[in-house]
């Protein structure tokens, strides 16, 4: 259920139910949503002739700008995303330890209606964000054309809340037929409350339609602090929904307070983007130009991610469910810890793999319009560099410290040891994927800036043999770690597949010339490995560090992985690898900014 935003079968509410992060075409992936994102400001890449213009009467005092090479503009861009996609993913992290919190049988039902709602969400618009809105929105940028600009987004925004409110209407009819299927493993009472759930949350979509719509107009204008917030929002309106849930009672229907958070958070979403949209001059127009040129663009561009969302989202992604629900031992249970460890996963891919595909798609796309070749590939392996100099280190903590950060995280109320095993076991097998994940979400964005959007579906739908090869005979008998490793095997050869198509298609991008910094990054992350592996050992044997207690899971996540990440930090440094110089002083710079 890893479903990376962003994000194949997934068990998860892709990084960050409602949340914007870059989808995987088979399927959502831990992302984060993504979920996904960033700090107050916009973004400074480089338009030739429309930045230069905007700054032309401040040039005198303006600050600094960012480094002028693409690994210096990637790097600053990124952080800028970063940095708010931390809070957002914090947030997550707290909105699902609350969810834990409440015991398989409402935890389970929720996170299984969630998904519901989000395949369909992803299906008919949150797939589009980068994919066909971004690259479509980027052609009306230019000051003379914002009425154009202005028109084609609140067309899209209008037509979306009416198709939105149709669909959740359409569902809480149909829901039934597709309880049935995706919870066929469920008890009857854990049943009935996922129905009740998915009709309720099926109408946060009417706020997180145009939502999305509104997201990608800012970040084509990048305009990435107050969408970075937006984000958080829903994750706040679900922690609301349980505490008033809590504090009405069950008795007086507050298990429903959890459902009635997620309207509250879809809420809570366009609000927090009142302000960018205000600085943005973007008013609001009651239009339908349905004949504005670009519609028949984003409609061509969608059409194929279209196509392979019904099928890998909406049908495969429910199948996964089903699977998941008939695993050996509790079906809820397995649910719940699926999607639990694709919330840990999530975090890393949205502060990480989802920054860095939103900050450099609108650069790439730039570059891809003026025929700057060389460029645009300097550019997307500098990115690429960087996801790997996060997302190794990242892969091997998950791996080595699944146990404690999984106690630390969800071993509260009535989630036991047991729960938690479960979601370690899972997020061992997720965690593989994340260098992959990195450099899929880059070559996906390389893609889309491309305008180019059949050739990661096509990958799509062939990375679904991988899955079902290792899904179909393991659910049954090796169980739910099953379920986990098929979603690694999937994303993973979708990144290998889309590299060697790129290759073919638009020849080197010079990997040789990666090849020093990646062996590097892996000989630090060999030693953060060791390091961290014999604290948690050496830890495990002093009773004031046991995991099966809150404050034993804290220090020895704190000990081990705080000296395991200053241990890889010193070796980065000592092995001078420059993407995290460029890193360090592109975020230094930002927390600076007055």
């Amino acid at each position: 259920m890893a479903d990376y935003e962003a994000q194949h079968p997934t068990h998860a509410d892709t990084a960050a139910e409602g949340s914007p992060a870059p989808e995987h075409p088979s399927g959502p992936l831990p992302l984060i949503t993504v979920g996904a994102p960033a700090a107050e400001g916009e973004l400074p890449l480089p338009v030739e002739g429309v930045e230069e213009k905007r700054e032309t009467a401040s040039a005198a005092t303006a600050e600094p700008t960012a480094p002028s090479s693409p690994h210096g503009q990637v790097a600053r861009g990124a952080s800028l995303v970063m940095l708010g996609n931390l809070g957002s993913s914090i947030m997550g992290m707290v909105r699902q330890i609350v969810i834990a919190a409440l015991g398989k049988s409402v935890a389970g039902p929720f996170l299984a209606a969630s998904v519901s709602m989000q395949t369909f969400y992803d299906f008919v618009i949150n797939g589009s964000v980068d994919k066909a809105l971004i690259p479509t929105f980027s052609d009306y940028v230019a000051p003379e054309k914002r009425q154009e600009f202005r028109e084609l987004v609140f067309t899209l925004v209008n037509v979306v809340t009416l198709l939105m409110l149709l669909i959740a209407t359409g569902y809480a009819l149909l829901a039934p037929f597709f309880v049935n299927f995706i919870a066929q493993g469920y008890t009857g009472a854990e049943k009935t409350l996922t129905l009740h759930y998915s009709q309720i949350i099926f109408f946060s979509l009417v706020g997180l339609g145009p939502f999305s719509v509104l997201l990608a107009a800012l970040y084509t204008l990048r305009e990435f602090g107050w969408p970075a917030f937006a984000t958080a929002a829903f994750h706040i309106g679900i922690i609301i929904g349980v505490i008033v849930g809590a504090l009405v009672g069950e008795q007086h229907f507050g298990q429903y307070g959890i459902a009635c958070g997620v309207l509250l958070g879809a809420a809570g979403e366009i609000l927090l983007l009142l302000p960018g949209i205000r600085r943005q001059k973007l008013g609001y127009l009651f239009t339908f130009q349905l004949r504005h040129p670009g519609i028949p663009r984003i409609l061509k561009l969608y059409a194929p991610v279209a196509v392979s969302y019904f099928v890998l989202n909406v049908l495969l992604a429910n199948f996964d469910l089903h699977l998941a629900s008939l695993t050996p031992g509790d079906g809820a249970a397995n649910v719940t810890a699926l999607q639990n460890a694709t919330r840990l996963l999530q975090f890393p891919i949205g502060l990480v793999a989802s920054a860095l595909a939103f900050s450099i798609l609108p650069l790439l796309s730039v570059q891809a319009n003026a025929g700057e070749e060389e460029q645009f590939k300097e550019t997307l392996m500098a990115g690429i560099r960087l996801g790997l100099l996060v997302m190794i280190p990242a892969a091997l903590g998950l791996i080595i410290l699944r146990q404690p950060i999984c106690d630390l995280i969800y071993r509260h109320g009535r989630y036991t040891q047991h729960d938690t095993i479960l979601a370690a076991t899972a997020l061992q097998n997720y965690a593989y994927q994340l260098p992959f994940v990195a450099v899929d979400q880059l070559l996906m964005a390389a893609f889309f800036a491309r305008k180019n959007t059949i050739v990661p579906v096509a990958v799509g739908f062939i990375t679904i043999l991988g899955y079902l090869a290792v899904a179909l005979p393991g659910y049954s008998t090796i169980g739910m770690p099953a379920l986990a490793l098929a979603n690694t095997v999937q994303n993973s050869s979708h990144a290998l597949i889309l590299l060697l198509i790129w290759r073919v298609q638009h020849g080197s991008l010079h990997l040789r010339t990666t090849l020093p910094a990646l062996g590097k990054i892996l000989l630090a992350a060999a030693v953060m490995s060791l390091v961290a592996w014999l604290l948690q050992i050496g830890l495990g044997h002093l009773p004031f560090f046991s995991e099966a207690t809150t404050l034993g899971a804290l220090l020895t996540v704190v000990i081990a992985g705080g000296v395991a990440a200053a241990v890889y930090l010193a070796c980065i440094l000592i092995l001078r690898v420059e993407e995290i110089h460029l890193l360090t002083r592109a975020v230094m710079a930002k927390l600076g900014r007055k």
